[in-house]
């Protein structure tokens, strides 16, 4: 699919995480408001979510390999509703030759 594309290309969503450190003398310890901000790359595979924390400088790799995922997508199904339609007129033609036939 990379070979398609000529960018790597990756399934999954950049989400934004709230979440405390661990620290207990630490803000976001008591309120919620002030908790550590992150950004992960969650996918599923084999029927598993999976996350996997991203450093700010690796966010905008990782938007462009999943716009380019996403953009791979859309071509594969104008593709297939491309694909579609021939097969239905194929179908539509083989029905009226029958017809003529009789």
């Amino acid at each position: 699919m990379r070979a398609l594309s000529g960018r790597p290309l990756m399934r999954g969503s950049l989400v934004e995480r709230l979440r405390r450190c661990g620290r207990a003398n630490c803000a976001c310890a008591d309120d919620p408001q002030r908790r550590h901000g992150g950004k992960f790359l969650t996918v599923q595979l084999d029927g598993r979510t999976q996350a996997l924390h991203v450093r700010p400088e690796d966010e905008a790799p990782v938007r462009a390999a999943i716009d380019a995922y996403h953009q791979l997508w859309q071509l594969i199904n104008a593709l297939t509703a491309c694909e579609l339609a021939d097969l239905r007129r194929a179908a539509r033609e083989r029905r009226r030759a029958r017809r003529r036939q009789r």
